[in-house]
Formats: C-alpha cells, sequence, structure tokens
C-alpha cells in the first residue's frame, strides 16, 4: 500500500493532469493582481508557480470579494486570496504573500492631508475597505457624505474622473492600471496629470488561506523557494513592464 501511494504521488508530479485540482476563489476583476479574461495576473501567477511541481493544480473560481470569503466559510473553496488574520474563521493562512499599497486618490485641487477630511465628501472604495482600513477610515466614511463600496473597481476610477466621486480608495497599480486603459481609449478626460496621491494608509500585508494545513504548507514552501531564487519579483517585474 506505501509502494502504491508513493507511486501515486510522483505521477501526479511527473503527470500534472492526474494533479489534484484545487479550487482557488478570486476576485473578479483586480488588475494587474487578477485579469479575469486572461486567466492569468501577479496572484494567479504566484499561486501557480508556487504549486508548480506539486500534487496539487490551483484552478481559479471567479467570484466578488464577499462571495470569496463565504465561500471560503461554507467549505466550498480549497483557497482564497488577500486575507489579514482575523478575517476568516475557518482555514489556514500563509506566511505573508503580498503587499498592497492603499491610496486615497483625488484630483486636483483637492488634496486630502487626515482621514476625517473624508466625512465631507462623496467617497468610493473597494468592497470590504471599511473592514481591511482601520478604524479611523471606518469612522471617517461612517460621517461621510455619501459612501460606496464597489466590486468593479474600474468604476470607481470612472466615477473620479466623471464627478460623481471627489475621492476613491484603491489600491496603487490597480488604480494606474485602469487609468492606463483609461487615458487609451479615451484620451484627454483621463488625464494623469489631474490626479493626487493622497498616502494616508500604511501598506496592507496579505496571506493567503487555505482550507486544508498541508495546502498551506505546500504553498509557503514553494512562496519561500520563489523568493531565494528571484521568481517572486519577476513576476512583478513582468506586468510592470507591460505598461
Amino acid at each position: 500500500m506505501i509502494r502504491g501511494i508513493g507511486w501515486l504521488l510522483l505521477a501526479s508530479l511527473a503527470w500534472p493532469g492526474l494533479a489534484e485540482p484545487l479550487r482557488i476563489g478570486v476576485s473578479l476583476a483586480i488588475p494587474p493582481y487578477v485579469i479575469r479574461e486572461q486567466d492569468r495576473g501577479i496572484e494567479l501567477d504566484l499561486l501557480r508557480e508556487a504549486f508548480a511541481g506539486s500534487p496539487y493544480q490551483p484552478e481559479f473560481n471567479y467570484l466578488s470579494l464577499r462571495q470569496t470569503f463565504e465561500q471560503m466559510e461554507l467549505g466550498h473553496l480549497d483557497g482564497i486570496i488577500n486575507v489579514r488574520p482575523g478575517m476568516l474563521k475557518r482555514g489556514y493562512l500563509s506566511q505573508p504573500a503580498i503587499t498592497f499599497h492603499n491610496y486615497v486618490f483625488t484630483l486636483t485641487p483637492l488634496r486630502i492631508e487626515r482621514l476625517e477630511q473624508l466625512a465631507n465628501l462623496n467617497v468610493v472604495a473597494f468592497q470590504r475597505a471599511s473592514d481591511i482600513l482601520g478604524s479611523a477610515f471606518a469612522n471617517a466614511i461612517r460621517r461621510s457624505r455619501s459612501y460606496q463600496e464597489l466590486a468593479r473597481q474600474e468604476l470607481q476610477v470612472k466615477q473620479l474622473f466623471e464627478g460623481r466621486a471627489q475621492a476613491i480608495v484603491l489600491e496603487e497599480r490597480i488604480f494606474l492600471h485602469y487609468l492606463g486603459e483609461l487615458a487609451a481609449s479615451e484620451g484627454a478626460p483621463y488625464d494623469p496629470s489631474r490626479v493626487i496621491r493622497n498616502d494616508l494608509f500604511p501598506a496592507t500585508v496579505y496571506h493567503f488561506a487555505f482550507a486544508r494545513a498541508e495546502l498551506r504548507d505546500c504553498f509557503d514552501q514553494g512562496l519561500a523557494a520563489m523568493r531565494a531564487d528571484g521568481r517572486y519579483e519577476r513576476i512583478f517585474s513582468h506586468y510592470q513592464q507591460q505598461k
């Protein structure tokens, strides 16, 4: 029996088609981290590379951020991305996997120096921002003129430039990706020189979460190897070069 199990493990490593599929919940669209239409992105590449050569094969389920957490809690997923300690009741968190830099983006001449200033503005943020960005932000948006959290983050950029939002809260790489696309297709209205990047949040470190400890351990081993040999940084560099 042991010999048979050993053969099966070797076979799964040699022929990826025999690898165990992993249902990984990922956000619908947070390019360049998740690019649904191309089934790739920084975080998808990190997962594929970390599990390469293992008995596991990630398969991505594209869901809203809220749905990824709900489905993970219900036991319908093997893993999800972008989790901080305390956000899940079940699952095993990886080592820190990725760092996001969130900013409050406004258009000239509006500059935000304190979170309290959001209380008088129309603000649009990403889903679960009020849970992720701390109590000072949560207190400010409770007193805002209008506050929304959107799953489709390209709509945040559109609302800012169309005047329907005075401030948007978005991760820097995501904002630059969508702004670049809109500037290329729409031209002058999406002039990057109009943008003010208000630095009011510390960097946010995210983990990935897995349903089983052995999945977490396998990912952590792959992630550590990628950091050591430079593959981790090369994935980020690849997407920066594409812009």
